[in-house]
């Protein structure tokens, strides 16, 4: 197999403006792409540096079930100081919890998708 890495994940909203502006400016996410495509504006943010994107899809366009929603792990090197600048902007999220695997929370964005915030501990065996 030559498959070396996830080009992107969907994540369905319900307004793709606002999701953006969420993933960009409560996240601190990059734009990687905003285009009017075929099927709807293509709308993909993901961490800076990342390799993997989040495609914003719109439900009404993208077809998908209004009542989907995803849950997906980013990785933090401060999980603590993620969760106090969150907080500063307005964002509910959660005290930290230590876990074998490290200290975790999670946030919603604004159409409800889980995103859990992992300080990894090293357990484990995949990459960082």
């Amino acid at each position: 197999m030559n498959i070396d890495r996830v080009q992107f994940l969907t994540v369905p909203v319900s307004d793709q403006a606002k999701a953006r502006d969420f993933y960009v400016g409560k996240l601190g996410f990059d734009l990687f792409v905003d285009v009017s495509g075929p099927h709807g504006q293509f709308v993909m943010v993901g961490p800076k540096r990342a390799e993997t994107g989040l495609v914003l899809v719109d439900r009404a366009v993208g077809g998908l079930d209004l009542d989907t929603r995803v849950h997906f792990q980013l990785s933090t090197a401060d999980v603590d100081a993620d969760i106090a600048e969150l907080r500063a902007q307005g964002v509910d999220v959660e005290d930290a919890e230590e876990m074998p695997w490290g200290r975790v929370t999670s946030v919603k964005d604004p159409d409800g998708n889980v995103m859990g915030l992992l300080q990894p501990s090293g357990y484990g065996n995949w990459p960082r």
